[in-house]
């Protein structure tokens, strides 16, 4: 018996599937930051203002919104992708309500799969923090 089919058929059940999504079209996955993708953001409030912003944006598949304790400072990243779910417990992600044709489903795993991160390496930090003003004499 050779040793190499057996090795490649376990190699092959181990691969996970590239395009299972984490949350239904249009739900919000609370706890949860989508990485990579992201190609546009902008200082939200709310997560139902970021989720609004993708929906109304046709480039957006998916969409991260990080809250900070800064006011004004919660950030809204617009993804191109639905991207790898990472839980992240200041973060809230969804994918877009366009039909599901028109969404790149990318490399995202489902939740069940997610390791959970620590603190150093949770995605979706703090935003970068508004300029300071300072006088010019």
């Amino acid at each position: 018996m050779r040793p190499f089919p057996i090795m490649l058929s376990l190699v092959c059940l181990t691969i996970p599937v590239a395009t299972a999504t984490a949350a239904p079209t249009g739900e919000q996955e609370t706890g949860i930051y989508r990485l990579g993708g992201t190609y546009d953001y902008s200082f939200t409030e709310t997560e139902d203002a970021c989720e609004a912003i993708c929906a109304a944006d046709e480039a957006c598949a998916a969409w991260s919104f990080v809250k900070s304790n800064s006011p004004g400072n919660s950030r809204c990243e617009l993804k191109d992708a639905a991207g790898t779910p990472q839980r992240n417990p200041f973060a809230t992600s969804g994918i877009s309500a366009a039909p599901e044709s028109d969404v790149v489903a990318g490399t995202a795993a489902s939740l069940s799969d997610i390791e959970e991160a620590s603190g150093e390496e949770l995605a979706g930090g703090l935003p970068p923090s508004a300029p300071s003003k300072t006088a010019h004499n």
